[in-house]
């Protein structure tokens, strides 16, 4: 056990450093000089080398990497080119919109695909179970910007049930409000995820309910229900639990899309809007934070698999891994 999480951690470190690379690697060969933030049209050349010396872009790329590794290491994702406040402490700040819009997002979606997709495998040969299948794969190809559109016509400007978009100002210390404002953008992403995690619960179901040992269960005199709970329910979640990670992972960076459409103070807004003005250490740390969260997300799925899957005990010792 402690053999294999000391492997898998030093790969999580290994990609994150990876990660770290090309996050500025690719941001310059952008075109541009990311002091152009700071200049106007009719900027002199004095002003100019003023901008790049206070960025660090008249450095060699190399030196200009490890000054920016450096602060990473150190905590420090530096200050923002447009307003001056430092990045670290804005990103925290806007988690707090975020990650409540994930997690919410995503138990939910769990919750919604868990029922619909075990329903939907109990009944997979009548009109109904067909109908649930092709309505998750309606869900799946609907953009989910498009879907937060559409709710927001009709469940704000319509039915003035909920708030189109902004969060309170007092954040969540007024929680009522905040729930409130992250009502669609939640249904929005419960929308789209939900119909994707449907397909993966409705297929780990099916194979259970057709596998020998349930059927043999069922001959014992237990009912269907009762079966798959106590001798199929670990099975089935087996190649669930993989797909969790990359669908939280995948719910994470949605969110970051559909706080864009309700305009909301999160990560997403920060991203577009470093993107707009060309504020190379805002998107790069939204970026790098995000990076974070997705690879600890892939590792903690991986450990939970290994945890379920009895088959995978021999790796978690090491002795196969």
């Amino acid at each position: 056990m402690i053999s294999y999480l000391a492997r898998r951690l030093g790969f999580l470190l290994l990609s994150f450093v990876l990660a770290m690379l090309a996050i500025f690697v690719l941001l310059r060969l952008l075109p541009g000089d990311p002091a152009n933030a700071l200049l106007s049209i009719d900027a002199t050349p004095e002003q100019i080398e003023a901008a790049q010396d206070q960025v660090g872009s008249n450095l060699p790329i190399w030196q200009q990497l490890l000054v920016w590794l450096g602060e990473v290491m150190r905590l420090d994702l530096g200050e923002s080119f447009i307003s001056g406040t430092e990045v670290l402490p804005e990103i925290v700040q806007r988690l707090g919109v975020t990650i409540p819009l994930t997690l919410i997002a995503f138990t939910l979606s769990l919750l919604v695909a868990s029922f619909v997709g075990y329903f939907a495998a109990t009944q997979a040969h009548t009109r109904l179970g067909v109908l649930l299948s092709g309505l998750s794969q309606v869900g799946i190809a609907v953009p989910v910007f498009w879907i937060g559109i559409l709710l927001v016509w009709i469940l704000a400007l319509q039915l003035r049930l909920f708030p189109s978009g902004s969060f309170p100002r007092d954040g969540w210390a007024d929680p009522a409000g905040a729930l409130r404002s992250l009502t669609l953008p939640v249904l929005t992403i419960v929308a789209v995820m939900s119909a994707s995690l449907t397909r993966y619960v409705r297929s780990a179901t099916l194979d259970v309910l057709d596998s020998d040992y349930l059927r043999f269960a069922r001959a014992l005199g237990a009912g269907r229900g009762e079966a798959f709970v106590a001798h199929g329910l670990r099975n089935a979640s087996v190649p669930v639990i993989s797909i969790l990670g990359i669908e939280l992972a995948s719910t994470l960076l949605g969110a970051v899309v559909v706080e864009s459409v309700f305009t909301l103070p999160g990560l997403g807004s920060m991203l577009t809007k470093g993107i707009e003005q060309h504020d190379y250490p805002s998107i790069q740390g939204v970026l790098l934070v995000t990076t974070f969260f997705v690879l600890i997300i892939g590792f903690l799925a991986d450990v939970a698999q290994r945890l379920v899957d009895p088959r995978l005990r021999t790796t978690l010792s090491g002795a196969d891994a």
